[in-house]
């Protein structure tokens, strides 16, 4: 059964989904991304086109590359909301734009759901599945921005 989600555990699971977007944007240290996810994360993007990724090291590896070819990222989150408490999970869902620019001057935007379902470990609340779904038409440009090679 979903009841409402404890306003500690929402402020917690929102600042992690902040603490995800300031990370990617930052292009800098993958492993301050990796630091809200679990040791067994799953984060699926295949909705927009890229991977699904299982652990941690596979989310390492994409956001690896990610980092090595973007010079500019920019995600901004709207419309915050729990979607569901058991009183052990917090999933939330969040609208966002993203923006980006790689080393060859390619370009993109895409407005995305996020869906981050957290689960609470030694203290500290950690994305345990993330999801990205679109909201709008995805741009071509996503496509080249992260084509392999």
């Amino acid at each position: 059964m979903t009841s409402e989600m404890p306003a500690n555990v929402r402020a917690a699971v929102e600042k992690l989904m902040i603490d995800y977007c300031y990370a990617v944007d930052d292009l800098n240290d993958v492993e301050d991304l990796l630091a809200v996810f679990t040791e067994d994360a799953t984060a699926d993007f295949t909705a927009i086109g890229l991977p699904l990724m299982e652990g941690k090291q596979a989310i390492r590896e994409f956001f690896t590359g990610v980092f090595a070819r973007m010079t500019h990222h920019f995600h901004f989150i709207g419309n915050f909301r729990p979607a569901s408490w058991d009183g052990t999970e917090a999933v939330v869902d969040a609208y966002v734009i993203g923006m980006g620019a790689d080393s060859t001057g390619n370009t993109v935007e895409v407005q995305v759901r996020y869906r981050m379902m957290c689960c609470e470990v030694d203290g500290r609340w950690l994305a345990h599945e993330y999801r990205i779904t679109p909201m709008m038409p995805l741009p071509g440009s996503l496509d080249e921005i992260h084509a392999d090679g």
